[in-house]
């Protein structure tokens, strides 16, 4: 809770935009945090059981550890993310195992790993599942893809902050679109 609570000032911009993780402001996470919360790690490694919570705490750990988004390690977290599904087998994991596998393998990877959970039901209204789809659309190239992803995203339920993220993100999109086409 410590690791993922230090990241919160930086999550929205000044005027309520959200930043996402790769483009957060690191200087603001609070260093007090941190160190708390890897001292609460490093003392629940001392039993012999590996939970969820281990997990987790520990991907949290290398992202508020990791100086850049550049150097976080991507793989160790996707490693990190089959082992919590495997106690875990939940969509919401499976869908940050496709977010992990995409950063450390590249995004046809990442749209690989989409395609194995997108039938899942909790899945077809939510709304960071085709956003998620659209970001790895839109690294390939896939604008049209791309596009019709964050349309999806745009027709299920979030909050208000989540849907100007996504309208901005389509818009750029759309720009991009017409001046290729002009």
């Amino acid at each position: 809770m410590l690791l993922q609570a230090a990241r919160l000032p930086a999550r929205t911009q000044d005027d309520g935009t959200l930043a996402v993780l790769a483009e957060q402001d690191r200087s603001m996470w609070d260093q007090r945090l941190i160190a708390g919360g890897l001292r609460h790690l490093a003392s629940s490694a001392a039993g012999d059981t590996l939970t969820v919570y281990h997990l987790q705490a520990e991907i949290a750990a290398i992202h508020a550890t990791a100086s850049s988004d550049l150097d976080t390690d991507w793989a160790r977290i996707a490693t990190l993310y089959e082992q919590l599904y495997v106690l875990e087998p939940t969509p919401i994991v499976a869908l940050n195992r496709a977010i992990a596998r995409s950063r450390s393998e590249g995004p046809l990877a990442g749209i690989r790993a989409l395609e194995e959970i997108e039938s899942h039901p909790a899945l077809r209204q939510y709304h960071l599942f085709s956003a998620v789809g659209a970001e790895l659309w839109k690294q390939l190239g896939d604008l049209p893809r791309a596009a019709d992803a964050y349309r999806t995203a745009l027709s299920c339920p979030c909050s208000e902050p989540e849907r100007r993220f996504l309208e901005s993100q389509l818009q750029l999109i759309e720009t991009c679109e017409n001046s290729k086409r002009l």
